[in-house]
């Protein structure tokens, strides 16, 4: 009795312990030793990143302000409107400010244009600066959809 007690007690505790334990009989499925490779998903691209795509002269203009090196998709990635994002680089060489700071403020932590340089520049006529690179934005974007348009 105390014996058959004994054995009880101790696979008890070896179930307990989560350790397994051999039957001698094999399990219906083998194990796995390694998990399944997964392969990284690419997002499709955004709306601003399509259009940079089609509007070539926008893209070679928009390459020209981003520091050399500077990937423009990937640039391009987070924003909503292409008319932000071309606003954004524009006020970044501007007002001599890093595109990936202003891109971070706008659209990680919301903020307008005119607030992100506010908050990088708080002395600066921010809001001026915010406009003027609007109308800038939107200038580029006018003069480059016409010369496609004309070709």
């Amino acid at each position: 009795m105390q014996r058959s007690l004994l054995a009880f007690a101790i696979t008890a505790g070896i179930l307990a312990m989560g350790v397994p334990v051999s039957t001698g009989q094999q399990s219906a499925a083998p194990m796995r030793s390694t998990p399944p490779r997964r392969t990284a998903v690419k997002p499709p691209p955004s709306t601003v990143q399509k259009d940079l795509q089609r509007n070539e002269v926008l893209a070679n203009g928009l390459r020209a302000r981003l520091p050399q090196g500077t990937d423009l998709n990937a640039a391009a990635a987070g924003f909503r409107r292409l008319e932000l994002f071309v606003a954004t680089v524009h006020a970044s060489t501007n007002v001599d400010l890093s595109f990936y700071e202003l891109k971070r403020r706008i659209v990680n932590d919301g903020m307008t244009l005119g607030q992100a340089i506010q908050d990088m520049l708080p002395k600066s006529r921010y809001w001026d600066e915010a406009h003027r690179a609007e109308d800038e934005a939107a200038a580029a974007i006018r003069a480059s959809e016409s010369l496609i348009a004309n070709r």
